[in-house]
């Protein structure tokens, strides 16, 4: 099984270089951050969509920014802003538009489909995490929208919540002690779920909103520098210069230096 912790670290770091770097990262080079890992088809193609989704946010966010700024200066000049912050008529950005019409057009299943579809997880069936995913889009924007504060943006923790979901899913796959769960409507098999999203936008929100202890930050650069440093000798035969590894990781060389400069029980 994957360490949850490692893999989000890294994959934090990897959305970071994705969103720095001049051209979108190659299906090759992403995997080369996850090297070691022993991923399963089904969990590289999550990590290829969740990158390209974080990236169509990111673009969102900034139209969105941007268009706040308009309302802003409109308001100015004395002109009626197009929404209210705090009135329900927040602008987001289209591709969120587009996928909140998404997921309104989702079937909601019964009751009782709900719960076969958990008992085939807990069986160990794999494709049942991708439609109890499905089913949980909803909810995902539902539990996002309590935590959208402050800088912590709607779209990135609708994310956040969806991954903090699936990486729960997997965790519980095979698990089937965890039937009696079940019982009462699976009520408590589904407070687990929101635990797993809710955990995810609690990480999120204190990291954006600098709340959070910076050492999963700097640890996961150490991983990624570290990670770089063991490719690029493999590929070469010899130790990488401090410009091949910024070019590699898309870190400032200077930055490189800080961190490798720091003591060995501190990384």
């Amino acid at each position: 099984m994957v360490d949850k912790i490692t893999f989000m670290e890294t994959l934090r770091a990897v959305q970071e270089v994705s969103r720095t770097s001049e051209k979108p990262l190659a299906r090759e080079e992403i995997q080369g951050y996850f090297e070691g890992m022993d991923l399963s088809q089904e969990q590289q193609e999550l990590i290829y969509q969740y990158l390209a989704s974080a990236e169509g946010a990111q673009q969102g966010a900034k139209a969105g920014q941007e268009a706040r700024d308009i309302a802003q200066q409109g308001a100015k000049a004395g002109q009626e802003p197009p929404y209210s912050p705090g009135s329900g008529k927040e602008a987001h950005s289209p591709l969120y538009q587009m996928y909140l019409s998404e997921v309104e057009g989702i079937p909601v299943l019964p009751g009782e489909q709900k719960q076969e579809l958990y008992r085939r997880l807990l069986k160990g069936e794999r494709d049942a995490a991708a439609e109890i995913s499905n089913q949980w889009l909803g909810r995902i924007t539902e539990l996002a929208a309590s935590y959208a504060a402050g800088k912590a943006l709607l779209e990135d923790l609708v994310q956040e919540g969806n991954m903090g979901l699936l990486l729960g899913l997997e965790q519980i796959l095979g698990q089937e002690g965890l039937e009696a769960e079940l019982e009462h409507d699976g009520r408590l098999f589904e407070e687990r779920l929101d635990g797993y999203a809710k955990e995810a936008m609690e990480q999120y929100r204190r990291e954006v909103e600098g709340t959070d202890d910076s050492e999963h930050t700097i640890l996961a650069k150490v991983s990624l520098l570290h990670e770089a440093q063991r490719i690029l000798a493999e590929e070469s035969g010899t130790i990488p210069t401090m410009q091949e590894l910024s070019t590699y990781t898309k870190l400032p060389e200077e930055e490189i230096a800080d961190i490798m400069a720091l003591p060995k029980d501190a990384t």
